[in-house]
């Protein structure tokens, strides 16, 4: 945890570094923006890539939809990068 507290290379250009910022939420939620000033989010240095923290995505997923629409909406799966070698090849 304290690693990616400090920055991390992106996953989006691979040459920026993402560290931590203050920058706004926004989305569209049932035809209405939504907005939520200086949320955590790690941000690309050459990109802009845009990474938000886990707990505030999933404290927001928590109000929206709450345990009445477990069954009827999923969010989406975290995207998980896969090394770029197998291990035991060789």
């Amino acid at each position: 945890m304290e690693a990616k507290a400090r920055g991390y290379a992106c996953p989006r250009c691979t040459v920026g570094r993402c560290t931590p910022q203050a920058t706004i939420f926004a989305d569209v939620y049932q035809g209405h923006l939504l907005s939520i000033p200086n949320s955590r989010a790690f941000v690309c240095d050459v990109c802009h890539f845009v990474e938000f923290e886990q707990e505030l995505l999933d404290a927001l997923w928590d109000e929206l939809y709450g345990e009445t629409a477990v069954d009827e909406v999923q969010p989406v799966a975290r995207h998980k990068r896969e090394s770029s070698y197998s291990e035991g090849s060789g």
